[in-house]
């Protein structure tokens, strides 16, 4: 397992090839991944790793699907299986390959293989947590989740089955704070300022 100091240099590796808000926004789930994790009696140091990396296959250039194909294979090859797994399960809240609101930039064969690997995984809490840290912050930091949600299918598209993968993010949310006992985003002070800014 990669510890936080190698998940640092693989992503700045990564941000390297391909330079963009999207490393950013990775260094904010990481944080509020390990945040929510240690409230809910999880390794926060862990959640913090698999933030961090759930979008390093982007370091092969701007891609849609295609990138959570290329951040398994990358985080396999650095012997982190339990990461490689994030980079797949964190576009799937619901489990269903049809509901992934993006292009479909895979092979015949990456296609085959996500829809084999989420026929078999069951996501465990950490797979969750990702999808929901994934689902609440910006490369600006922590944002209410409806404008998470609305700023990607602005960008990608009205798929079929986003009514079902909205559900499936808000189901975790509610999942999180009953852990907590709170809600998630009482643990950000910056999340009022990132959901309201003015849009530039």
């Amino acid at each position: 397992m990669l510890n936080r100091i190698e998940a640092t240099a693989l992503l700045d590796w990564a941000h390297a090839q391909n330079p963009g808000p999207w490393r950013a926004h990775s260094l904010h789930v990481a944080r509020a991944a390990g945040a929510i994790a240690e409230k809910c009696s999880m390794d926060g140091e862990r959640a913090w790793v698999l933030g961090a990396l759930h979008d390093v296959g982007r370091y092969e250039g701007v891609r849609g699907l295609h990138h959570a194909v290329a951040g398994y294979a990358l985080l396999m090859e650095k012997g982190d299986p339990g990461a490689a797994r994030v980079c797949v399960t964190h576009s799937f809240p619901d489990g269903c390959f049809e509901h992934f609101n993006g292009r479909r930039d895979v092979s015949p064969e990456e296609e085959a293989f996500l829809r084999r690997f989420l026929a078999e995984i069951i996501p465990d809490d950490f797979d969750r947590l990702i999808q929901l840290c994934d689902a609440i912050c910006t490369a600006q930091g922590v944002c209410l989740m409806e404008k998470r949600l609305v700023d990607v299918a602005l960008r990608h598209g009205l798929e079929p089955g986003l009514d079902e993968k909205w559900r499936a993010f808000l189901n975790l949310r509610r999942d999180f704070e009953r852990r907590m006992g709170a809600s998630v985003y009482s643990l950000f002070d910056e999340c009022a300022a990132v959901t309201f800014a003015a849009e530039g």
